[in-house]
């Protein structure tokens, strides 16, 4: 599959647009970060297949066609910076909670660090109880039900081949794995199984740290921003590579490798009278091989440490990013010589609200509901 055609994660916009088939939402549930909220909610919809003979004159007068109407289900997702979270929570109360179909009941799955801060503003905006889900659990459940029944869900990323996104087939063998959930921070999970799990490692440098040191260096206003800043810079500029010091390869290190995240900054280097000088976009650039990089090379040794040969990747940080996806690629392929497989999600940003959904569904009472999601279920950008 082309780059060009690889679905982005959708973003809330200003007119809150993204929200869709708001008429026919049934339930909803929130992941709730320090940077992000996260709102996954399911949708009927009628489908509508003509039946006629292809001979026959009726497929030339509309009027007299006859159809087919089944109903299936959707699930919705969206994104909007915590800050917010008060605007947003208005315009679902009056848009989505207060719709006569919806089977919300009396209460709401919510999971993510921010559920204990925002619990009572969810309740009295919202009108119903807040019932807190365990956030890994959460994370486990929503990774585990898309890698199972989600066709091309993970993917491996090649970049400069052809296909550069070569998309795995679900499976119902997915364990063991391990999961790096990159969002403001990391965390590193062992997936033995559906209930065995553990949180084995983590590092408080994930994409809060972009964001923050980002915002510091550079006058980009948001996390897209620096990304697209990244994506035309020169890390070489403001990197010392190994060839910076010593001309060539050197024992097994290619002369390309960084030596020195931000290292030509420390020596004073590409600057004039007034000391260094280096463009926004190579700053950027060198940040997000700094984060990116570091984050593959912990997850890589985590891998190794538990024999673990899958590493699927989680969180908001990513966002289908060619370059970023590409730099972790590059770290866990690199250090394990090729023992790990990194592997990427569609919906790397939704699994604990995923999760959090799906546990709503299994105490709604409903006994077919959790079988037509699973089986109807399609994903909208």
């Amino acid at each position: 599959m082309e780059s060009s055609n690889f679905p982005k994660s959708i973003k809330l916009p200003e007119t809150l647009e993204v929200f869709r088939n708001l008429k026919n939402a049934k339930r909803f549930a929130i992941d709730i970060g320090i940077s992000l909220t996260k709102i996954a909610y399911w949708s009927t919809i009628s489908h509508r297949r003509a039946l006629y003979d292809e001979g026959s004159n009726l497929a030339k007068d509309d009027s007299k066609m006859v159809y087919e109407i089944s109903e299936g289900a959707r699930l919705h997702f969206i994104k909007f910076e915590t800050k917010y979270i008060e605007n947003c929570l208005d315009f679902i109360s009056q848009n989505l909670v207060g719709a006569p179909s919806t089977m919300f009941g009396k209460s709401i799955k919510a999971t993510g660090g921010g559920i204990y801060k925002y619990s009572d503003l969810l309740q009295s905006k919202l009108g119903l109880t807040v019932d807190k889900e365990n956030e890994i659990s959460c994370l486990i459940k929503g990774c585990n039900f898309l890698l199972k029944n989600m066709a091309d869900e993970s993917f491996v990323f090649q970049r400069h081949e052809n296909p550069e996104y070569k998309f795995q087939n679900a499976d119902p063998d997915i364990f063991p794995y391990l999961l790096v959930n990159i969002g403001s921070g990391v965390s590193i999970m062992k997936v033995e199984s559906e209930d065995k799990y553990e949180r084995i490692g983590g590092t408080a440098t994930g994409g809060a740290t972009f964001w923050g040191l980002g915002t510091l260096l550079t006058k980009a206003k948001g996390f897209d921003e620096l990304l697209e800043l990244a994506e035309k810079g020169d890390h070489r500029k403001v990197d010392v590579l190994i060839r910076d010091l010593t001309g060539r390869d050197y024992l097994d290190l290619p002369d390309d490798l960084i030596a020195a995240s931000f290292g030509k900054a420390a020596l004073g280097q590409n600057g004039g009278d007034n000391g260094p000088k280096f463009s926004e976009c190579d700053i950027a650039r060198s940040l997000l091989f700094t984060i990116s990089n570091d984050i593959g090379q912990i997850a890589c040794l985590y891998a190794l440490m538990h024999g673990l040969k899958k590493v699927y990747f989680g969180g908001y940080f990513l966002r289908g990013h060619p370059l970023s996806m590409h730099t972790v690629s590059f770290a866990i392929n690199y250090w394990s010589r090729g023992a790990v497989q990194p592997l990427f999600l569609r919906h790397e940003g939704y699994l604990c609200a995923i999760g959090a959904f799906l546990k709503g569904a299994e105490e709604c009472g409903n006994s077919n509901f959790k079988l037509n999601i699973v089986f109807i279920v399609s994903i909208d950008f």
